[in-house]
């Protein structure tokens, strides 16, 4: 699903409780998705939970986001390096829908009310959005990585 003109406005109207109840959104997020998933919590940096800074880098990125819906180039180098650190930590497509899930709930219960039904449907769709960006990138860093990975397989075997 596209994400529609309405739609993008809708998610940028929630960049005022992005900037006040961000990091009180991420942390809560962090805290359903680990209890739901403990799997998962090993790709993510543990020390960076503790003292705070993944749920502050985190809101960051969602508040980037949620600004520059019309400017996404202008988000390149940072998705980029988003996207290098998930291949290192092996995030992989069927880890999006989870992410999404305990996203859109953490939303849900920091901003209550003011996220109404269209609100949370428009940011699934926005989520969804960069989710396949992301996953279309990933899946050629993971390629390239494979390729150079044989390519020094050949190398040694000679």
């Amino acid at each position: 699903m596209t994400l529609l003109d309405h739609q993008k406005l809708l998610v940028k109207s929630t960049v005022p409780a992005l900037t006040k109840h961000g990091e009180e959104i991420t942390r809560v997020f962090y805290q359903r998705m680990f209890a739901a998933h403990p799997e998962i919590a090993p790709m993510f940096n543990q020390d960076d939970q503790k003292n705070g800074e993944q749920p502050k880098r985190l809101a960051a990125a969602i508040l980037a986001y949620a600004g520059n819906l019309d400017r996404l180039d202008l988000l390149g180098p940072a998705v980029s390096r988003i996207e290098h650190r998930h291949v290192a930590t092996k995030v992989r497509p069927e880890h999006y829908p989870i992410v999404g899930k305990y996203l859109l709930e953490a939303i849900k219960e920091v901003l209550g009310d003011a996220a109404t039904p269209e609100i949370l449907e428009a940011w699934g769709v926005a989520y969804n959005e960069l989710a396949q960006i992301m996953i279309g990138h990933e899946a050629a860093i993971y390629a390239q990585q494979e390729k150079e990975q044989e390519q020094e397989e050949e190398v040694a075997a000679v």
